[in-house]
């Protein structure tokens, strides 16, 4: 097979498209790129609508076969490759997957994250990841946080984009009781009970929650730090709390 040489290319062009939130949002796709990202999306029995893959890079074969499982593989100019996905160096594969396929939140599911107004890609993706990591758990996500579909998202989600059940934009969910991270003038987090449901909500580093958000709490936590420490980013407040909320669950 000829590799895919011209920019001009209308496969190229639409994944191309996928770069912007508005395109992702009406075609229902998104881009992964990387191995291990795809191989992730693929042993939660997710198979890519399409793939790319670098001519001069080629991956493992057995890995092309899997990939062709899902849609047409397409060999593509290494150069050309690059400019699809927003990598530093660029990936040998990239693959696009279907929102539709990811999981969703089940009625049973008491332990999560609700992010509000982060727009760092790589604090919401890292988010998602201690999601996948110290869960299951799942992850909300208000108007004006960052796509987490975003190539930056994804790929600091480390793969866990396609096992955590993400709801954007959306309010934190009724029933489950929540707890406000502030910086300080909480409880520490290891002195509340996190045994039971519960979301936590997490700010920006600069703005925090909004006082409707914080009002809104059971509990405000705050996790204590080094005198002339800076604050804590919101992927590592939630990170800890996910941690301390998993640690208490297994004591019980």
């Amino acid at each position: 097979m000829e590799p895919i040489s011209s920019r001009a290319n209308a496969r190229l062009k639409a994944v191309r498209r996928l770069q912007a939130k508005r395109h992702r949002l009406r075609e229902g796709l998104f881009v992964a790129e990387g191995e291990d990202i795809v191989e992730e999306g693929m042993a939660e029995g997710l198979l890519p609508v399409e793939s790319f893959i670098a001519a001069e890079r080629a991956p493992d074969q057995t890995l092309v076969q899997r990939l062709a499982r899902g849609g047409p593989v397409h060999i593509v100019a290494d150069t050309l490759l690059a400019e699809l996905g927003t990598l530093g160096h660029p990936a040998r594969v990239l693959s696009v997957f279907r929102h539709a396929d990811l999981p969703a939140r089940s009625a049973a599911a008491d332990l999560g994250v609700h992010l509000h107004r982060v727009i760092d890609p790589g604090n919401v993706g890292t988010v998602v990841r201690a999601a996948g990591a110290l869960g299951p758990a799942f992850v909300t996500l208000s108007a004006g946080c960052s796509d987490p579909y975003s190539g930056k998202g994804v790929r600091a989600s480390m793969g866990a984009i396609f096992r955590v059940p993400i709801e954007s934009p959306a309010e934190p969910p009724d029933g489950i009781p929540r707890i406000a991270l502030a910086v300080a003038g909480g409880r520490p987090v290891w002195e509340i009970d996190l045994r039971g449901p519960l979301v936590f909500l997490v700010g920006a580093e600069r703005l925090g929650l909004p006082e409707d958000l914080i009002a809104s709490s059971q509990e405000v936590a705050s996790i204590p730090q080094a005198s002339g420490a800076e604050s804590l980013n919101a992927a590592a407040a939630a990170t800890v709390a996910l941690y301390e909320a998993v640690r208490q669950r297994s004591l019980a």
